[in-house]
């Protein structure tokens, strides 16, 4: 189940959706190889040389794309532009941020060429067909592995505008190839990636990153994610401000085509949706109480605490409870025992898990009504040596109220989709059969859920699923 939402949290990667300091050029220096040819005619002794001039590209990446080499004009500008975040954010570089420039096709040829590169060392041998199966089997697709990957590349491919990588802290942006300036929506852009830059170099999410990647643990990826892209996000805004109305019309028109060659499905942009949508609510309602200083502050945690106290996908969809800094509590889910299958990995829950799973059958309000009023969760995970999966889940609320909204929640869910063909009260639960088959239940502490291919394998835990 861990893996449901870190395949589209784009990890490396905080991205600008589409939608005086010397600046540091990753690059090599570029060259050209003078070629001699030499050419007879067959009716005549007289033999001419010719110079031809072969221009060698400025510099090549790690994957062999051409990166476009940028004109003293434009660095100049990079340093200003600099200059005006300095300002917005209170903070000073502490040194220059690196960058790849290429042309539109190969900046989403690099997105996708890098997503595949990281692919088998994100999954372990069986992984990533586990995790499909897992959202074959929570209604989110019916899609076969290769299909859900070929996918997942295209929306690496047509979601960014620009992007800042965690941990090799380079900065990549498409631009015009051949112009001496960033126009305006490049500009636009850049500012919110150098923002990132910028974080990157005061706030630790390198290490943060790595902490959670050693841990093979994400659940504290979102909160902060979301305030990261809110602050780049208000800043950007504030450039945006400065443009007057011809310039912006001007900026409008020069926004690229950036589309997505087939169509996507609308579950893989929830995570986005928290990020671009809901942190940026969050941070303004930050800064109208403390100024950037506070929103500053917030995006220090992990440096001054570590993981323990970053704030929750929760806090980000409701504000009070950020401002009351409610944690997420701790739910204890049994292993169970269940014959020919083994315990595979287990892990937490929190609000925009329920919000991922449920949103596309029950809707945005329903889904995240019942994931603000989450207590906590925990799930387990079991699979046999046929690669079939069992998924147990267990969720409390901070009330009573909340506890039944999400249980409600689960029902809607249950009964909005046509692949549940009937469902019988039993196991003081209600089950859904069909092609998947899911057991919810409700008692006065906890929601419990159970899914699995074979509906016969409830009975060979019947007497366990009260003490779930």
């Amino acid at each position: 189940m861990k893996k449901y939402l870190l395949t589209f949290l784009v990890l490396l990667l905080i991205s600008c959706s589409s939608e005086n300091q010397p600046v540091a050029i990753d690059s090599e220096e570029s060259s050209t190889e003078v070629l001699n040819t030499d050419s007879t005619t067959s009716s005549s002794t007289t033999s001419t040389t010719t110079t031809v001039l072969i221009e060698e590209p400025y510099a090549l990446d790690e994957f062999g794309l051409e990166l476009q080499e940028p004109p003293l004009e434009m660095k100049e500008q990079l340093v200003e532009l600099m200059a005006f975040i300095e300002r917005r954010i209170g903070l000073e570089y502490t040194e220059d941020p690196l960058y790849h420039l290429y042309t539109l096709n190969d900046y989403q040829e690099y997105n996708a060429l890098s997503f595949l590169d990281d692919f088998e060392e994100d999954y372990e041998d069986g992984e990533w067909e586990r995790a499909v199966l897992s959202e074959n089997m929570w209604g989110l697709n019916d899609f076969s592995p290769d299909q859900l990957l070929n996918l997942q590349v295209e929306f690496q491919r047509c979601f960014s505008a620009g992007s800042y990588n965690l941990l090799d802290k380079i900065l990549r942006l498409p631009i015009r190839p051949g112009q001496k300036k960033l126009n305006f929506y490049e500009q636009r852009v850049i500012v919110h990636e150098l923002v990132h830059s910028l974080q990157g170099q005061h706030f630790e999410i390198s290490e943060w990153y790595q902490e959670m990647d050693e841990l093979d643990d994400f659940s504290n990826y979102p909160g902060i994610r979301a305030l990261m892209e809110a602050q780049a996000d208000w800043v950007e805004g504030k450039w945006v401000d400065g443009l007057d109305s011809y310039d912006r019309q001007t900026m409008q028109a020069q926004i690229p085509n950036i589309s997505c060659r087939v169509a996507l499905p609308t579950y893989f942009y929830i995570p986005s949706d928290l990020y671009y949508t809901y942190g940026p609510i969050l941070a303004r309602e930050i800064i109208n109480q403390g100024k950037m200083t506070a929103l500053n502050e917030a995006l220090s945690e992990y440096k001054e605490t570590g993981l323990t106290n970053l704030p929750t996908s929760e806090q980000i969809y409701d504000s009070s409870k950020f401002f009351t800094n409610e944690r997420y509590e701790a739910v204890d889910i049994s292993t169970l025992t269940i014959p020919n299958f083994e315990l595979i990995d287990e892990g937490t829950i929190g609000s925009l898990d329920l919000v991922y799973l449920l949103q596309s059958t029950v809707g945005p309000i329903d889904a995240i009504t019942a994931a603000v009023g989450i207590g906590g969760g925990s799930w387990k995970d079991y699979t046999d040596s046929s690669g079939n999966l069992i998924m147990t889940v267990k969720i409390s609320g901070d009330t009573s109220i909340d506890l039944d909204e999400i249980y409600q929640t689960y029902i809607l869910w249950a009964e909005s989709q046509q692949r549940f063909t009937e469902s019988e009260i039993k196991y003081e639960g209600t089950i859904y059969k069909g092609s998947t088959n899911v057991w919810i239940s409700r008692d006065s502490n906890f929601v419990k859920l159970v899914l699995t291919q074979d509906v016969n394998l409830f009975e060979e835990v019947a007497n366990q699923l009260g003490d779930l």
